[in-house]
């Protein structure tokens, strides 16, 4: 097998993992999103939650967004290298190492922002059953 379809295939294989891996932030964080923001709201007009609780709540819907938007530029990136492998194979191999750091940073960022919104979301929760 050539040199090129090798590598193609690993990236194929890769490429899964990763959408797999971004399917899953994307249904835990829209789910995480929209039932916190339904619960806060109700909460909130009912004088159940403190301000400091809604104000954490604020902070994780921005990470967990952060996240979402994150992720999805890393399918668009994905996108765009499996199209460069395919027309601009020079360049890719040229730029491999600098090309794969990207992706790699947007993942590890996008996981990161995920899980620190996750992490929030926790302790409002928290703060809201012990007052």
């Amino acid at each position: 097998m050539p040199p090129l379809e090798k590598n193609y295939e690993e990236w194929k294989e890769i490429r899964s993992r990763v959408d797999s891996i971004a399917n899953t932030i994307f249904l835990i964080a829209g789910g995480a999103l929209s039932l916190s923001i339904t619960v806060v709201i109700n909460s909130k007009g009912k004088n159940l939650i403190s301000e400091e609780a809604a104000m954490i709540a604020s902070s994780a819907w921005y990470w967990l967004l952060i996240s979402v938007i994150i992720f999805l530029l890393l399918k668009v990136y994905l996108v765009s290298q499996a199209f460069m492998l395919q027309t601009c194979t020079d360049f890719v191999t040229n730029w491999l190492k600098w090309i794969n750091g990207f992706g790699w940073f947007l993942g590890i960022v996008g996981f990161f922002s995920f899980i620190w919104g996750l992490i929030n979301i926790v302790k409002v929760a928290v703060l809201t059953i012990s007052t």
